[in-house]
């Protein structure tokens, strides 16, 4: 028994590495609609946000959700976006938010990462993911409430 082991509990057996496959099984377990390219990184919409599950490291073991805020704001508004990100980063974990210009637009990234390097369950991959998909389309929805005027360039 662990220093930190209660008598009973899990043992890392039930631990088991990150995939591809786990995370689509986790996905199609609530229905939801996405693709798979080439590489294993996966794809898909959630509440009108782009999101990519990636993954990263040698034995890619880190899951690395990623979303792109949609609004047509322009780059003269790059530094007053840059304030809002790191406000909402000063007061939140996760995700991080970042601000990049691009063909003279804003882009807002939403990142979240985990390091899975001893494995998980099934039961963390889904709270992960949920979470992933929760905070990400909270951050940018919270900059939609900043730009009102500005179109989602996904509609």
């Amino acid at each position: 028994m662990g220093y930190f082991t209660k008598p009973g509990s899990n043992t890392n057996s039930d631990l088991a590495p990150l995939s591809t496959g786990r995370v689509s099984a986790c996905l199609d377990s609530h229905n939801w609609h996405y693709e798979v390219s080439d590489d294993g990184d996966i794809g898909g919409w959630w509440d009108g946000f782009w999101f990519v599950f990636s993954f990263r490291g040698k034995n890619r073991e880190i899951l690395f959700a990623h979303a792109v805020w949609s609004r047509g704001v322009p780059s003269t508004e790059f530094t007053q976006a840059a304030l809002h990100a790191n406000e909402w980063n000063a007061e939140h974990l996760w995700p991080m938010l970042s601000v990049r210009e691009r063909e003279g637009v804003i882009a807002v990234l939403a990142d979240f990462s985990m390091d899975y390097s001893y494995g998980l369950t099934d039961e963390q991959l889904d709270l992960h993911i949920k979470y992933a998909i929760d905070t990400i389309v909270s951050a940018l929805s919270w900059m939609d409430g900043k730009y009102p005027d500005y179109v989602d360039s996904n509609q």
